[in-house]
């Protein structure tokens, strides 16, 4: 087997540069989460899930036309306290229930669960109203050791842990199908370890945003385990609109507090921006159709489905996971001194403060000059506000229309892949790997003369390793990243297109190769 060379120190020093941002000072960064748990119409969970429970009573009484189950169930949550309105309708199966109910009667197609179901269901949420029960029908029959906190820690209104049994009951049945028609593949009961492991990430991601936390969380009613199988392969975690309530993480990947923690905010998140869609104008009524705007994702690999091109939501989504993600990295970076005894080192466990401001300001401009008319008026609103947030975050801002940095960190994290790839194997017997090498050094070439700059010279012989071509593409490449007089060169606009070019190519071969997993 070939074991390639380690890493040019240079790269590698770049590359970890890049990765933190310089923080504003505490109080800035306290003011931040304030405002990302307090401002009335963006962040505030009470007010976003009182906005929900509106929106889902006015479809219940809708739906009471056809189902007098779906009447009764609406005639009880318009008296039953706030409180528990946001309790009940945030049960992943009910939600479902009242959508698919919806789509059947309205548009005449056969989707999701059944209506005699739908109606079963409704009757099961009246009656768990009626009998005052914590939470949710769904996660009403999981025992106490399945909550997410501590038990010395038992909140009111608790997140729960999936667990597999008494799947007989209706509610855990019409989960289970929700779980086939969405994602086609299992779930896993945590182990006692997991579910330890679960609490260390919450007690980590607590200490470091606890009002941000509560807020987020207060979205989700369960979190389940999944193992790498089937769908599942190649996922680290997920969350999705049609299974609103609930968010699915990676069974392997758990073990560190510090990549759980980022996940399990980033997939509450998700969930707050769900529930403030259902109530509010985030999206223009025919977002989705074929022919509308969307934006490339430089930091994801391209494929030939185009899933690196993100509709208005999908950007919007990502956009406000990034804002946050931005302030929970700075706040790691600046404790882990004295949280690592604890959690130990943060590593490559985290986006990294700077890699999430990046993207996060990319993702916020592309918002307003490509899907800005796919935005509804509260979704133009909070993109404004956000990236209002990002710029008290945001201490070096980078010149506007900027991405070499996004196409780099994605041609890094590749080469760490190819790396790993070819220690696990014997390359290819072709020349593919060096004429790979030779094209990519040209356009490199390419786009350095177009800003007056040189690719610095290297041996003859290492012309055609991939590997080596790549540390030196990277080397000349990231200092460009921080030189805003570039900006300004009229050659710049090509040297970016070539490079993106020259990034996306080289993915495409990797993909080919099988260096991508």
């Amino acid at each position: 087997m070939t074991t390639p060379p380690p890493p040019d120190p240079a790269v590698a020093a770049l590359t970890a540069l890049d990765v933190r941002a310089a923080p504003p000072d505490a109080d800035v960064l306290a003011a931040v989460e304030t405002a990302l748990v307090t401002h009335r119409a963006f962040s505030d969970s009470n007010y976003i899930r009182d906005q929900l429970a509106v929106a889902y009573r006015r479809r219940l009484h809708k739906l009471g036309g056809t189902l007098p189950e779906a009447e009764s169930l609406a005639t009880l949550l318009d008296a039953a306290p706030p409180a528990r309105q946001r309790q009940l309708l945030g049960d992943t199966v009910l939600r479902c229930a009242v959508q698919h109910a919806m789509r059947q009667l309205q548009l005449g197609d056969e989707y999701g669960l059944p209506l005699p179901q739908c109606a079963a269901l409704f009757r099961a949420a009246g009656e768990h109203l009626r009998a005052d029960l914590p939470g949710g029908p769904l996660v009403a029959h999981l025992p106490p050791l399945a909550r997410l906190h501590d038990e010395g820690s038992l909140q009111d209104e608790d997140t729960y842990i999936w667990h597999a049994w008494q799947e007989g009951t209706p509610y855990a049945r019409a989960f289970l199908a929700v779980m086939e028609d969405n994602y086609g593949a299992p779930l896993a009961t945590p182990t006692p370890q997991e579910r330890a492991l679960l609490r260390r990430g919450l007690r980590l991601l607590e200490t470091l945003l606890p009002r941000l936390t509560a807020s987020a969380l207060s979205h989700v009613q369960l979190i389940a385990l999944f193992p790498k199988l089937g769908t599942w392969r190649g996922k680290a975690s997920s969350s999705q609109f049609r299974v609103n309530g609930s968010v699915f993480l990676n069974q392997e990947l758990i073990g560190n507090p510090w990549w759980l923690a980022e996940h399990l905010l980033h997939e509450s998140l998700h969930q707050k921006l769900y529930d403030f869609r259902h109530g509010h104008s985030l999206l223009a009524p025919d977002y989705a159709r074929d022919d509308g705007a969307k934006v490339c994702s430089l930091w994801n690999a391209p494929d030939d489905d185009g899933n690196h091109y993100w509709d208005a939501h999908r950007t919007l989504a990502a956009f406000h996971v990034y804002v946050h993600l931005a302030l929970l990295c700075l706040l790691a970076e600046r404790q882990e001194a004295a949280l690592a005894p604890q959690y130990g080192p943060i590593g490559q466990h985290m986006s990294g403060s700077r890699r999430a401001i990046d993207r996060a300001r990319y993702l916020g401009e592309q918002l307003q000059s490509t899907t800005w008319p796919e935005l509804g008026l509260a979704g133009r609103h909070m993109t404004h506000w956000l990236l209002d947030v990002l710029d008290a975050l945001d201490t070096q801002r980078r010149p506007g229309g900027a991405t070499l940095h996004l196409l780099l960190d994605l041609y890094e994290r590749q080469s760490r892949k190819l790396d790993t790839y070819l220690v696990q194997q014997p390359p290819p017997r072709s020349d593919t790997l060096g004429l790979q090498a030779q094209q990519e050094l040209a356009m490199t070439r390419q786009a350095l003369h177009m800003l007056d700059r040189e690719l610095p010279p290297s041996p003859p012989a290492r012309e055609h390793d991939w590997p080596q071509a790549r540390q030196r593409v990277l080397q000349a490449l990231w200092p460009l990243t921080q030189d805003e007089t570039l900006m300004g060169n009229t050659g710049y606009p090509q040297a970016q297109a070539l490079v993106m070019q020259m990034v996306q190519q080289s993915s495409r071969q990797l993909a080919a190769l099988g260096a991508l997993g």
